[in-house]
């Protein structure tokens, strides 16, 4: 926050008053008061993902659990082919404690392979597709897993790696193995004389196996293994447990999320994401609710998909809602049906988000696009935004019951609302650890003198009086301009309250020695055609820029002089933008000298 938004947030805190806060939001916990007291008060069932669950279906064979290109399972199928994913597992020597490694996007045999590792007590080690090789051979060394699952369209790819790992099982994954299109599509051929084998042989040389006794619930068991995304460094492996998993979906319906039998989860988040695995296929399996299923992550597709399944919820980044823009998708369709739309993972501008939510109501939908935030180590989501709590708009909602969130300094004091600082999260949710890293592990947690452990994530935020937190960036994300610590993403901030800016990104820009900042920045389509038409208007623009920052911070410090006008953005394999790549680029910049002095009086048409 900014002078004169500081000024106005600080002013709320007269409020706090007449509601008689310490004004210390761990102290405080002004949340609370939105939480269904009723559910708050029920104590949660000390279970393992899959004895969640079964005890939960068992008696509702006939209910829908997945639907996926077509197909529809019960859970009566659901549990035969969990069973027999575990008889395979069994077979091939998994046992309680060992890793499989899955590199499977959403598709049922990925949901069956949890479950089934789930009531073996084994772990699922959830490797991602774009992983580097090197890092793929690592990860697979590092949990000793001999095991693998990998869908056909990923296998060719990591083919030469996975040869040179110490895995003695590869089991190919026909991406519609499930649904009736797989006799239409190409089959990967195996290597007869190798250690590859189908999915189906894999389940049919478990079949005469006696049935699996279920792994009893123990405290803090191993049940999957994300990974952090490595953009810093080599990605470290994320140990989850049950009671992660457990303790976060056992929060929604005290957080008023009614999720409930018979009603649609539209599952996109992969599952090589806790949040894919916990909040988006978990979540909803434990209350009865279906899952549909469709792997490709497209934004035509993901539209479509909500207009012909009718899902009531889904988890989904921004560039995803962002489909119901374009009217010929939506044309003379009903979405009163999507009920409950969360959108996390990727910012989302209030001026986004209106569009989208318009759009929703022109198609007979009053919902809101509720923001949600968390990240891996946390298990999933930290808070969410929920109908029981006043939304506001730049938040990203309130925490999920039994989870406290707090903003500290460096010296993790606590800071009062509005105060900037760092966020932390005191959460049931959170990872056993860094696997085989204390280091890391240790420097993650911070221990308080009352013994509570605190989650450090990373991330530069705020929290208002009614308990909403702000996410402002990530605490990594400055540049030192005249000895002076400036946060990258208070400037893009503010070029982004602009007209006519897409997407922009402020990083630090080293010329002989000198640090200046560097804004990359995307146009839309009508300033990029003014460009075209008129030779002085980008200078003008760029100028027009400078002077908005200054005054909207008084600090020559925080005033770009480098500009690079740019189509798009380069994206690493995990899905983020490549910020190293970005900051490599030397050429193609257009240094515009700061005039603020002369320009101080002029104001800047918005």
């Amino acid at each position: 926050m900014i002078k004169e938004e500081l000024l106005e947030a600080k002013q709320n805190l007269l409020k706090l008053e007449t509601l008689k806060l310490s004004g210390y939001p761990t102290i405080d916990k002004p949340w609370t008061v939105n939480y269904n007291q009723k559910e708050l008060g029920k104590k949660i069932p000390k279970r393992t993902v899959f004895q969640e669950v079964y005890n939960n279906n068992f008696s509702f064979p006939k209910d829908l659990a997945l639907e996926f290109f077509g197909t529809k399972i019960n859970y009566s199928t659901f549990f035969k082919n969990i069973e027999a994913t575990a008889k395979a597992f069994q077979e091939y020597g998994i046992k309680k404690g060992d890793f499989a490694t899955i590199c499977a996007a959403g598709i049922p045999e990925t949901v069956y392979s949890f479950y089934a590792l789930s009531k073996l007590g084994a772990v699922a080690n959830m490797i991602a597709p774009h992983f580097e090789k090197k890092d793929l051979i690592a990860r697979i060394s590092d949990c000793e897993s001999d095991i693998l699952i990998i869908m056909d369209k990923f296998y060719p790819k990591l083919k030469d790696a996975i040869k040179n790992s110490r895995i003695k099982n590869i089991i190919i994954l026909p991406t519609l193995n499930s649904s009736i299109l797989r006799f239409a599509s190409k089959k990967y051929k195996i290597d007869s004389y190798s250690n590859e084998l189908y999915w189906n042989q894999f389940i049919k040389d478990g079949k005469n196996r006696a049935e699996i006794q279920t792994i009893p619930y123990e405290k803090d068991l191993p049940l999957t293994m994300v990974y952090s995304s490595g953009t810093t460094g080599a990605s470290k492996g994320i140990l989850l447990s049950n009671d992660s998993f457990q303790n976060s979906i056992q929060s929604y319906p005290a957080s008023g999320v009614d999720i409930s039998r018979g009603q649609k989860f539209y599952q996109i988040i992969p599952p090589w994401y806790s949040t894919g695995l916990s909040t988006s296929i978990h979540l909803p399996l434990s209350y009865g609710t279906s899952v549909f299923m469709d792997p490709r992550f497209e934004r035509d597709v993901f539209v479509k998909n909500i207009v012909k399944a009718k899902p009531n919820y889904c988890v989904a980044p921004t560039s995803m809602y962002e489909g119901f823009l374009d009217e010929k998708l939506v044309k003379n369709k009903d979405l009163s049906f999507f009920n409950y739309p969360f959108e996390g993972g990727e910012p989302l501008s209030d001026e986004v988000a209106t569009k989208i939510e318009t759009v929703f109501k022109q198609h007979g939908n009053n919902s809101p696009l509720r923001v949600a935030y968390g990240q891996c180590e946390c298990g999933a989501a930290i808070t969410t935004q929920t109908q029981m709590a006043e939304s506001t708009r730049g938040s990203v909602g309130i925490p999920l019951p039994g989870i406290t969130i707090g903003v500290f300094d460096d010296d993790f004091n606590e800071l009062p609302y509005y105060e900037r600082g760092q966020i932390l999260a005191n959460t049931p949710c959170s990872m056993l650890g860094y696997y085989k890293n204390d280091k890391a592990t240790e420097e993650y947690f911070h221990i308080d003198k009352n013994g509570r452990k605190w989650n450090c994530t990373g991330d530069i935020g705020y929290i208002d009086e009614k308990g909403n937190l702000f996410v402002e960036g990530r605490a990594s994300d400055y540049s030192i301009i005249n000895g002076e610590k400036i946060y990258n993403f208070d400037i893009e901030n503010i070029i982004m309250e602009l007209d006519g800016i897409k997407m922009c990104d402020v990083l630090e820009f080293d010329d002989d020695d000198k640090k200046e900042l560097a804004v990359h920045i995307i146009f839309t389509d009508e300033i990029q055609k003014n460009m075209k038409t008129n030779k002085n208007y980008l200078e003008e623009k760029l100028h027009s820029l400078q002077q908005y920052i200054y005054e909207k911070t008084n600090n020559e410090n925080m005033v770009p002089c480098r500009f690079k006008i740019r189509e798009s953005f380069p994206y690493a394999k995990s899905g983020k933008r490549d910020v190293a790549k970005i900051k490599q680029e030397k050429d193609g910049f257009i240094v515009i000298n700061k005039t603020i002095e002369e320009n101080k009086q002029k104001k800047l048409s918005r």
